[in-house]
């Protein structure tokens, strides 16, 4: 019978061997954690000072960004209550002229059962009473210088009595 050998792999590492690479895996960490430690002592402030930089950049930008964005939200809540404000002042507009004309009919319609002249039939009266006052007035002048002629006896050269006195 033909025997087979085993290979290297198949077979158990020593104890001893593996507690070696253990050991060897474990110090190279540690190193590794030491070079991180110096390079993080040395470098360090260096980084510190870029993430900061870098932290500055991504704010202000950022910060120009959400005020742009707020600014034109803004602006377009305060666009849209203007244009609704100005619906609702027309809306009210109507509303207080319908209201005045609906107020003006009533008034107008109580005042005419009630036998109260309208303004113009009252511009009419006037007028008339005016015409009849200008008629009294030049009626009485022409009484009043009709007389005077005959009180003013007449001289023969044509002159009145009272214009000779003067």
């Amino acid at each position: 019978m033909a025997t087979r050998k085993k290979s290297r792999k198949s077979r158990p590492a020593s104890p001893r061997l593996a507690q070696a690479r253990l050991l060897e895996a474990m110090h190279q960490v540690w190193l590794a954690g030491l070079g991180a430690a110096s390079r993080a002592q040395t470098e360090g402030p260096k980084l510190l000072k870029e993430l900061v930089a870098e932290g500055a950049r991504v704010h202000a930008s950022t910060s120009r960004a959400t005020q742009k964005a707020v600014r034109g939200a803004l602006d377009q809540v305060q666009s849209g209550i203007t244009s609704r404000m100005d619906q609702v002042r027309e809306q009210a507009g109507d509303a207080f002229d319908n209201l005045e004309r609906i107020f003006q009919t009533r008034v107008h319609r109580a005042l005419t059962q009630l036998g109260v002249p309208s303004a113009e039939e009252i511009a009419e009266l006037t007028k008339r009473v005016d015409a009849l006052n200008a008629n009294i007035d030049r009626l009485r002048h022409s009484r009043v210088s009709g007389r005077r002629r005959r009180a003013r006896p007449v001289r023969k050269n044509g002159e009145h009595a009272s214009a000779a006195a003067a």
